[in-house]
């Protein structure tokens, strides 16, 4: 089994796939106990020096009130190398990741206690969030300790024995239908229909009434809740942010009846602006407000400010003030939801209210030619599942096309075989796939073709040729996969040196070498780009970038680790970037430390890092990664070899 560390990354981020199998029996009520039981096999020999040693999700229970049972045999084998208290022993506690980490069960060691024991403990009427997790816990983070465990069992519980809340009936009379026309969106006082930006939406039954009102189902997905977009105007051309001091919403919503958390928090929304390189409800966004609702359902209107700083914040990230659309999204971030909840949605009115005054909106215009756009193309290369580790038995329903994106720069000639260009594979991250960056060949192809596009042709970024895959290995993968195989991502490197980087340079016109390959990617895809891209192919690139990474282990373990490979002795990592909110409460805990070290870090040639003011675990921040990025390893001649 594969150590999990440095837990507060882990649980806070969601992305622990559960390591054993269990069951569950109902649907949880005031009559109906539920009951889940675990059970693991020995896990021996486990070095550890952080504080996890091994995590079971939670997540299935996520805003439930439990009670968790729980029983297992340990030992720890080497105590000379943990650090014992002269009166209370050495203590590893089974606790929940959670508010105040209540612990399930804990045993103290003394120093000449090394056989097996038996640990047991319980804990009731636990409210367990998003993503929490039980794990093993060591004293501290710097403790030097092996254990093995075994006979690893627990049960929890909810309904009647966990006091789960009985389930709300919701009301859907409130859900309305109007005269004719009397829904829509209202610009400098002209009134027309609402327009759905169809590609752009993460939504289910996405509805225009009769009164030219929009209906939607939104889903709770571990803080990525859905909504729908709209272009601002029928004819999808643009307006001018700085023109707008406010807009006005009409909207009215309700919990879907069976499927709501009833220990969650009232319904919350965001107002999402979509910039004119957009490519909808994720693509390319910038938030300009996120507000609750008053009730738990009801009829909700706003009046939403539109700050003067809000231009330049636009402009900061795609250059231009120009607006394509809007989008509501469900906010179902810490919550209390449960993954796969549901709020009704209807959007009565929406208005864009002027500033006194203001010049007329004007369409948008770049200033560049057809001829210095690059071109988006989809791509299938053949790969296989490779959490298959004996090649033997890998069959041919192993074996696959997986599709993703490439970018190739203006004036990319396939014949010309005489020009060739650097590649650099971009990642996503948990619970995302290979769409998610939003690079498209449809519309204008998204935000970072954009910076592509513009970058090249300034003259500030040199060519290259970028690829956009699913970093998960098995046969999960999709297309348009959930992304949420843990051991999918953990054997990407397979796949990434045996299939896709030599399919990349059968394809296309790429320069030979390892200095002319990058990779990067966002929170888990961050960590693929340590783990494995540094970890397991420091051969084949030479330049990186995480942006809010989800790093596993700490960075002296990093450094070890890749420092005692052989194979990598005298390779140096040209060029290494990472980024993060300060406001991102997943990661940033971890940032700063790697940060100094990845610095001071021999091995690495050129290093740059940024702190993005008030960013979250969200793409502003991760877009604002991308482009630094790219201006700092692709430029002909200073920075790339």
């Amino acid at each position: 089994m594969k150590k999990l560390k440095v837990l507060s990354v882990l649980a806070s981020i969601a992305m622990l796939a559960s390591v054993f199998v269990g069951c569950s029996n109902g649907s949880g009520s005031e009559e109906t106990s539920v009951t889940k039981e675990v059970t693991q096999e020995a896990s021996e020999g486990m070095s550890q020096s952080s504080w996890a040693f091994v995590t079971y999700s939670l997540a299935e229970f996520a805003g439930k009130k439990v009670s968790i049972n729980f029983s297992c045999k340990m030992k720890v084998e080497n105590p000379s190398g943990a650090v014992f208290e002269a009166d209370n022993g050495y203590k590893l506690k089974w606790q929940v990741n959670s508010d105040g980490y209540p612990v399930v069960a804990e045993h103290v060691f003394t120093a000449d206690e090394t056989d097996w024991v038996t640990v047991e403990g319980a804990k009731e009427n636990l409210t367990i969030a998003n993503g929490n997790v039980l794990y093993l816990s060591t004293n501290n983070e710097t403790d030097k300790v092996t254990v093995s465990i075994k006979d690893v069992k627990y049960t929890v519980t909810y309904g009647q024995a966990g006091n789960e809340p009985k389930p709300k009936t919701y009301p859907t009379d409130i859900f309305t239908v109007g005269e004719a026309g009397s829904c829509g969106i209202t610009l400098r006082d002209a009134k027309e229909a609402f327009t759905i930006f169809t590609d752009g939406s993460a939504a289910s039954n996405i509805k225009t009434e009769a009164d030219g009102s929009v209906t939607w189902i939104a889903t709770a997905a571990g803080g990525g809740g859905g909504g729908v977009a709209f272009y601002v105007k029928s004819d999808k051309t643009e307006i001018n942010i700085a023109n707008y001091e406010s807009i006005d919403i009409e909207l009215v919503y309700s919990p879907v009846t069976g499927a709501w958390n009833p220990t969650a928090s009232k319904p919350g929304f965001c107002m999402r602006i979509l910039p004119w390189d957009s490519t909808g409800m994720f693509g390319g966004y910038e938030d300009l407000e996120y507000f609750d609702a008053p009730e738990e359902y009801g009829t909700l209107t706003k009046t939403i400010a539109i700050p003067a700083t809000f231009k330049d914040k636009i402009v900061k990230s795609s250059d231009f003030d120009s607006i394509l659309g809007f989008a509501i999204k469900f906010n179902d971030y810490n919550k209390g939801l449960t993954d796969g909840d549901q709020l009704k949605v209807q959007l009565k009115s929406v208005k864009f209210n002027a500033k006194a005054n203001a010049a007329a909106d004007e369409a948008f215009d770049d200033g560049l030619t057809a001829a210095q756009r690059g071109t988006v193309q989809e791509i299938n290369y053949p790969t296989r599942d490779w959490s298959i580790e004996d090649e033997t038995a890998v069959t041919a329903a192993d074996k696959y096309n997986k599709h993703g994106w490439v970018y190739l720069p203006a004036g990319y000639d396939k014949d010309d075989t005489s020009t060739k260009y650097p590649v650099f594979i971009l990642l996503h991250g948990f619970g995302q796939n290979e769409n998610t960056w939003g690079l498209s060949n449809k519309g204008r192809g998204g935000k970072i073709k954009g910076y592509m596009d513009r970058g090249m042709a300034s003259g500030k970024v040199e060519k290259f040729i970028l690829v956009c895959v699913t970093g998960v290995a098995d046969k999960t993968w999709g297309p348009n996969g959930s992304g949420n195989s843990f051991t999918g991502y953990n054997y990407f490197g397979g796949e990434l040196r045996n299939d896709l980087l030599p399919w990349l340079r059968a394809n296309y016109n790429i320069k030979d070498g390892r200095d002319n390959v990058a990779m990067a990617g966002l929170s888990m895809g961050g960590g693929q780009t340590f783990n494995i891209g540094i970890g397991e192919c420091l051969d084949l690139i030479s330049n990186f970038a995480g942006f809010s990474g989800a790093l596993f282990s700490t960075s002296d373990e990093f450094i070890a680790k890749v420092d005692g490979t052989a194979a990598f002795n005298g390779l140096k990592i040209h060029n290494l970037y990472m980024i993060c909110g300060d406001a991102d409460d997943r990661v940033y805990g971890t940032f700063p430390g790697y940060v100094d070290a990845m610095a001071s870090w021999s091995r690495v040639e050129n290093f740059e890092s940024y702190v993005f003011p008030g960013g979250t675990h969200d793409f502003p921040v991760w877009y604002y990664g991308f482009n630094d990025f790219i201006q700092m390893v692709f430029q002909d001649g200073v920075q790339l070899y």
